[in-house]
């Protein structure tokens, strides 16, 4: 039992700041309270790449297959 609670302490000791998981977690529960992102934001971007064609998948990210439209929603809002 011991060598468990050991082994999961030093994974979150020193494996969890290491990767974007935790701030990824966070950042999307943030927008998500602030209504500025879906609140399934995976389920969103899976939908615009795979049934809409407005994305497209390079390994593990998401990228706009349209350049205008990346230009266009970075814009700021007022």
């Amino acid at each position: 039992m011991f060598g468990l609670v050991f082994g999961l302490a030093n994974g979150f000791v020193f494996w969890l700041p290491r990767t974007a998981w935790p701030r990824f977690v966070v950042a999307v529960a943030y927008l998500s309270m602030r209504r500025k992102v879906p609140q399934d934001l995976m389920a969103f971007l899976k939908d615009a790449h795979e049934h809409r064609g407005v994305l497209r998948q390079v390994g593990p990210v998401y990228q706009f297959r349209h350049i205008d439209l990346q230009r266009h929603l970075a814009q700021q809002q007022p």
